[in-house]
């Protein structure tokens, strides 16, 4: 299986526009381009990261960076800020407890910082519910958009003309997973999306997309047995290893998608390419301290062609 055979799996999608009156926020607001952002919690609190390429030559934006002491990376400066708009997030934050509700991205402009998700339409009623709420904020909250998805493949598309991404792929032996996780990808014929929140320590949550085997008997929840998709809590020890460092480094990264070689776990990572190179060496380091039982397969510009690989 391959990501364009569940490319409209999720057949809705959903944009919101948050915004809250920080010195961030409304310096932003004049910035002409998006800014690729990357919401993450910290010692119980809600930060966003944003991401500003170093190949900008503006002069205000140079004043902003020092202003909001920008950290410095390898191909980008990036601004971690709290977010304060604790009501408004909580209600995001509980729609990414939906089963079938996955983040694509998300990206600062004019003011807001715009969160892009797809769900499946099972769900419609608890979205409609949290989405009731959300906008009596009528200040601070939006809807760009409820409606079909166009599909992954039309989003990261999109995505690529607002700002380059790159895909990195890379494989790992399943011999040290837990029976769980092996036993959901010994079938090459599954794929599993990793959702962007945390259920507990050390666990995964995804979207497991599959047309011929009945996922739930095997303990996985079923958002759609008609179209084959489930979601389900696994353990693995080394992706999550991965997961918390990029975190800690605030390495930003869109969509993570898991399928079964027959031998390896093979991952495929779509990410702003200005985050790439901290990324892959992420895993080069970890492969290093794990005896090399990572391989990296691929690191390639965004282009059309990726979707016959992955």
């Amino acid at each position: 299986m391959l990501i364009r055979d569940i490319d409209k799996k999720l057949d809705m999608r959903l944009i919101l526009k948050l915004r809250e009156n920080t010195d961030l926020f409304n310096t932003t607001s004049e910035l002409a381009t998006k800014i690729p952002a990357y919401v993450y919690r910290l010692d119980g609190s809600s930060w966003i990261s944003t991401y500003f390429p170093k190949n900008s030559k503006s002069n205000n934006l140079m004043l902003m960076l020092k202003k909001f002491g920008a950290i410095e990376k390898d191909s980008a400066y990036v601004i971690d800020s709290k977010i304060n708009n604790v009501k408004d997030l909580t209600i995001i934050n509980k729609l990414m407890e939906l089963h079938s509700f996955v983040i694509n991205r998300s990206d600062m402009s004019g003011g807001f910082l715009n969160v892009y998700a797809r769900f499946h339409s099972n769900e419609m009623e608890e979205v409609s519910d949290l989405l009731a709420e959300y906008t009596s904020d009528r200040d601070n909250s939006r809807i760009a958009w409820l409606g079909p998805n166009p599909g992954i493949i039309w989003t990261n598309n999109l995505i690529n003309s607002e700002y380059p991404i790159s895909l990195v792929t890379f494989e790992m032996m399943a011999e040290d997973e837990s029976p769980e996780i092996l036993s959901l990808m010994k079938n090459q014929e599954i794929m599993a999306e990793m959702k962007s929140n945390e259920s507990e320590p050390g666990k995964l949550n995804l979207i497991l997309y599959s047309e011929k085997v009945d996922l739930e008997t095997e303990g996985a929840y079923a958002i759609s047995k008609s179209d084959g998709i489930y979601n389900q809590n696994v353990q693995s020890r080394l992706l999550s290893i991965i997961r918390e460092n990029a975190n800690r480094e605030h390495i930003m990264r869109l969509r993570h998608f898991v399928r079964s070689t027959g031998e390896k776990l093979k991952i495929s990572v779509l990410l702003p390419t200005v985050s790439a190179y901290e990324y892959y060496s992420l895993l080069y380091e970890i492969a290093r301290k794990r005896e090399h039982k990572i391989i990296i397969r691929y690191l390639l510009p965004y282009s059309v062609d990726i979707w016959d690989i992955i």
